[in-house]
This record gives structure tokens, C-alpha cells and sequence, in this order.
């Protein structure tokens, strides 16, 4: 499989993904900016505590970007990095190691 980033030379990837993938860090910046600020005015303005609600939206749009973004730039070596890590951290290994062998199918002296 050969998957590529949203470097726009893989398949499905259009110009979308790239603006997602190159303005991420903006959009952390300004997120973290205005979320601090109008926390700080509303901590100096004393209650109704409506920075909450500000916080709320924002962070649920940021936390569809940076899904986006981790979507766009997977690629495979990170792909074989993380199932080796979960496959070498797995507490059940002897359960692993027999879905490997069904996955397989029956061996030759069965």
C-alpha cells in the first residue's frame, strides 16, 4: 500500500487537505491567543463565567481541525511504527499470536 501525505500527489487529496495541513499551526496559535485572552477578561470582569462557552465552540472546531490534519499526514512508516508498538505493549500476547495464525490460515501438516 502507498500511501501518500496531502502533498496533493496521492489519490483523493485535494486542495482541502492542504490548506488543513498548512494553516494547522495557525490555527493552534490563534486558538490558544484568543482562548487565553478572553479567559484572562473574563476572570477580570468576574462572573457569568461566558468564556466557557467561547472555549467550548473553539475547541470543538480545533479539535476537528487537528483530526483532519492527523488524517492528511499519516503515511506508512507510521502506520508499521504504531501496530508495532501496540502489538509489542499487548498484555494478551498468546491471544495475538493466535489471531495471527487464523489470519494465516491452517498450516501445511494440518
Amino acid at each position: 500500500m502507498d500511501r501518500k501525505t496531502a502533498t496533493g500527489k496521492g489519490p483523493g487529496n485535494g486542495g482541502m487537505m492542504q490548506v488543513l495541513v498548512r494553516h494547522f499551526g495557525l490555527h493552534l496559535r490563534l486558538f490558544v491567543a484568543t482562548n487565553a485572552l478572553l479567559t484572562i477578561a473574563n476572570v477580570l470582569t468576574g462572573p457569568p463565567w461566558w468564556a466557557f462557552w467561547v472555549l467550548l465552540v473553539t475547541g470543538t472546531a480545533f479539535t476537528a481541525h487537528y483530526l483532519a490534519y492527523r488524517v492528511a499526514t499519516v503515511d506508512d512508516a507510521w502506520v508499521d511504527q504504531r501496530t508495532d508498538d501496540v502489538h509489542d505493549r499487548s498484555y494478551d500476547r498468546g491471544h495475538i499470536e493466535s489471531i495471527e495464525q487464523r489470519q494465516k490460515g491452517p498450516s501445511p501438516s494440518d
